[in-house]
């Protein structure tokens, strides 16, 4: 039996298909209409996904709740050195948003990562939340 879908519905279906799977989705990162991140520390990096190619000055964008609402990130070269840093803020008791711009030099396009994470400001408990995206830096 052979199905035919109008090129609409055919999208809809791709759409649904890839949702959960790099594909686009109607999910806001902080919603949290079914209590999921309620008094849970968390970082979601929305934006950039994994593989994307990226440069200097590309914008980084998430979710977060964290002690003091204090997100680090580092982006390193695919050798682990770091090519940037710095420190911006999300939520904290609440989950909030969080944005911040990496400008960084290389001389070649290159596998490198950007990590997101609370620091440690205690041996006791959970480790704190990380998030490590996979990136190809463009020169």
């Amino acid at each position: 039996m052979l199905l035919r879908f109008s090129s609409a519905a055919a999208a809809a279906i791709t759409a649904a298909l890839l949702t959960g799977c790099g594909g686009e989705q109607d999910v806001e990162v902080c919603g949290n209409g079914d209590g999921a991140i309620n008094n849970v520390g968390f970082i979601f990096v929305e934006d950039p996904r994994g593989g994307e190619r990226v440069s200097s000055g590309f914008e980084v964008r998430g979710c977060s709740s964290t002690f003091e609402a204090s997100v680090n990130w580092r982006l390193r070269d695919k050798t682990g050195k770091v090519l940037a840093s710095g420190v911006t803020q999300g939520g904290s008791l609440r989950p909030s948003s969080f944005a911040f711009t990496p400008e960084y030099s290389v001389a070649a396009r290159q596998i490198g990562e950007l990590e997101v994470f609370e620091p440690r400001v205690t041996d006791e408990g959970f480790l704190p939340p990380r998030n490590v995206v996979p990136l190809v830096l463009e020169p």
